[in-house]
Order: C-alpha cells, then structure tokens, then sequence
C-alpha cells in the first residue's frame, strides 16, 4: 500500500508542472556510502549512485523535487569485526560479509534555496525503494562463499527519510552545476524470511551520498 501511495505523489508532482513558475531537469552520479543501522562501526562500502531528477520551481527560492535513480546498498566490513548485521541475523557463526543490495530509488523533497547567484540549498522529504538484486559474500565458519542470493529472505521494497544540502552554481541562464550531499535513513526492516536470513532482528539501510550533476531550466 505505501509504495502506491508513494507513486500517486510522484505522478501527481510531475503533473502539476503548469503551476510552477518554471520546471527544471537534469540528473547526478556521485559516490554513496551505505550501511546498516545496526552497525557499531562504519561499514566500508564506497559504491556508485546516479539518478535523473525533475522539480517544480514555485518560487526563486523553494521547489519541490523528485527523482529516479540507481544505488547499490550494502556493507563491507573487515575480517576483525564480528558483530555485523549478518553475523546476528545468521546465527551461530562468526561471519565476515560483503553484501550488495541493488535498487531502483524514488525520492521525493523540498528544497529551499539561499542566495542568488551561488544558491545554497537545504533539501528534506522521503524516499521509496525497490530491491533488485542481493547477493552475499565472505567467510562463514572458515567457508569461503561468493555471491550467495539472499533475495528471497529480503523485503523488496525499502522506504524511508531523505536529508541533505548542496550548492547549484549557475553556469548560463538555462543550465546550473550541482554539487550535492544526502542522507538517506531506512524505516523499513529488511527481514522477511529468517528461514534464508537467520535469527530475525531489524535490518535497515542507511546512506550518505555525494554527487554532481547538471540542472536545465526551463521557463
């Protein structure tokens, strides 16, 4: 139900584009640093994020914006940790992973813009996610595996609070450079089956992400 209600607001933010003083488009890829909530430490993952984005512009100073994108979750952690989220969710092994989480992400926002020329911007909303792809790798009880699907265990879908901040530089009239950072903070928990996953606990994605991209106006 809440991904229905999620593509309902997406549609309806693009279709209200004639109330809008002007529309703009353009798209970003940066580097993201995912991981779990449950992690005491920071995982290692560095890995790849891009989107298109769209917005309506009520004002030289707020808009509401939304995109479609790619990011790869997950976590990395090294062999001397063994408290990571899929070592309690496995069970009673030690377990050192590598986990890839692919999605398809929808995000939806505010942003409010200081300045005039170089524009300074604070951005907040939501995000909605849809999981392609898991797969698993590392050491279990001195097994090597790689790439172990764990999809099955997994909810499909993913939702949760977007935060962040950024600059948009003017570069001529119709086209800005963006430089942009955003936290992503997971409410849903990842756990469906703890016959493919273990133990049940909450499992919940968390990302910080930074970006370049270009904006194009249009009046």
């Amino acid at each position: 139900m809440r991904y229905r209600i999620f593509f309902v607001l997406l549609v309806s933010v693009f279709s209200l584009s004639a109330m809008g003083q002007y529309f703009s488009y353009g798209g970003k890829l940066g580097l993201s640093f995912p991981g779990y909530q449950k992690e005491r430490i920071a995982s290692q993952r560095i890995t790849t994020a891009f989107s298109v984005t769209g917005g309506l512009n009520f004002t030289d100073n707020f808009m509401i914006q939304a995109e479609i994108g790619y990011e790869r979750k997950g976590n990395k952690l090294p062999p001397e940790y063994s408290d990571d989220p899929f070592d309690w969710v496995r069970g009673d092994t030690t377990f050192f992973t590598k986990s890839n989480l692919d999605y398809i992400t929808f995000p939806v926002f505010a942003k409010f813009k200081i300045g005039r020329s170089n524009n300074f911007y604070f951005q907040a909303g939501g995000y909605y996610a849809y999981l392609l792809n898991a797969k698993l790798s590392g050491v279990k009880g001195g097994e090597s595996i790689t790439g172990e699907n764990i999809l099955p265990g997994l909810s499909r879908t993913d939702y949760g609070i977007v935060a962040g901040a950024g600059l948009e530089t003017p570069i001529r009239r119709e086209l800005s450079l963006l430089l942009d950072i955003k936290y992503n903070y997971g409410m849903k928990d990842l756990i469906i089956d703890p016959e493919v996953i273990g133990p049940s606990d909450q499992l919940r994605n968390k990302s910080f992400i930074m970006s370049m991209g270009i904006v194009i106006l249009v009046d």
